[in-house]
């Protein structure tokens, strides 16, 4: 009785955790299908007394907020940083997790330390750099940015995970004529699918979700994130119009949470097991 009791109270406890952080997100979605004047009724209601898609046909439309240019935009400035990102973190994961050689713990701190100088310490230097290169206003200058910043965390992560990965099979393949290119293409990568989804997935929403660099670095609609067109909706032509931004709010989020429901399996395992050494 005490062990169903206390699971009864566990649960409530969740469940108490859980609406307060899906609450804001329900609002979003219930007020974005409502027109402006039920918006801002004097009795608000959890309900829908008259759901329209205007909000969503102004977020989306040529003569509204034309979210959608901002949406493939940051589309593919995040699609191509997770790709960079998985890249080196499977090859850099392989050397740091796989091989001895000297400073290869320094290398790994370094590795963790580095994430300490990101944000506000290093845009000035990025700045200047991307100026010099002449990649301001690009999309180019974003992936770069975004792969410097989650590349290291995606090593450290996946060095972990190859470590979790008996020797004996490495070897196996060698004895049978394998290179360690070939031992690692045919035997390594296939046992670490989960934590290279895991790392794809962590650095397409890092990439997704940046406004910081985003703002400073664009000023084109041809390089803008969604980020940055989502805050410039505030005072849209004179006015704000909040049933259209609570519409481009959900567009927003949509594409991390279809990703996040489709792997999320594949996200847990690969960051439990990679985070953990045997």
């Amino acid at each position: 009785m005490r062990i169903f009791r206390s699971l009864q109270a566990k649960y409530l406890y969740l469940f108490l955790i859980m609406a307060f952080t899906l609450f804001p997100f329900f609002w979003l979605v219930f007020n974005s299908f409502k027109p402006s004047r039920e918006i801002f009724s004097a009795r608000p209601t959890l309900y829908i007394k008259n759901p329209t898609l205007e909000n969503y046909h102004w977020a989306l439309g040529p003569k509204g907020a034309n979210l959608g240019r901002y949406l493939l935009n940051s589309i593919l400035t995040a699609g191509l940083t997770s790709l960079m990102t998985i890249v080196f973190a499977t090859t850099g994961g392989y050397a740091l997790g796989r091989f001895v050689f000297w400073g290869r713990e320094g290398i790994g701190i370094f590795l963790v330390l580095s994430q300490m100088f990101q944000g506000p310490l290093i845009m000035v230097p990025w700045y200047k750099m991307a100026s010099a290169m002449g990649i301001i206003n690009t999309r180019l200058v974003l992936v770069l940015i975004y792969g410097t910043a989650t590349i290291p965390t995606c090593v450290w992560l996946m060095s972990g995970f190859y470590h979790g990965i008996p020797r004996d099979l490495e070897e196996a393949a060698m004895i049978d004529g394998c290179s360690h290119f070939g031992a690692f293409w045919r035997i390594m990568l296939p046992l670490v699918v989960p934590g290279i989804i895991a790392t794809g997935l962590y650095s397409f929403i890092i990439a997704w979700n940046d406004y910081q660099y985003a703002l400073i670095l664009t000023s084109s609609d041809f390089a803008k994130t969604v980020q940055v067109g989502l805050a410039e909706l505030m005072g849209f032509f004179g006015k704000t119009s909040w049933g259209g931004i609570m519409a481009s709010g959900v567009l927003t989020s949509l594409p991390v949470i279809v990703l996040f429901v489709v792997i999320q399996r594949y996200l847990i395992e690969g960051l439990t097991s990679g985070a953990v050494k045997s």
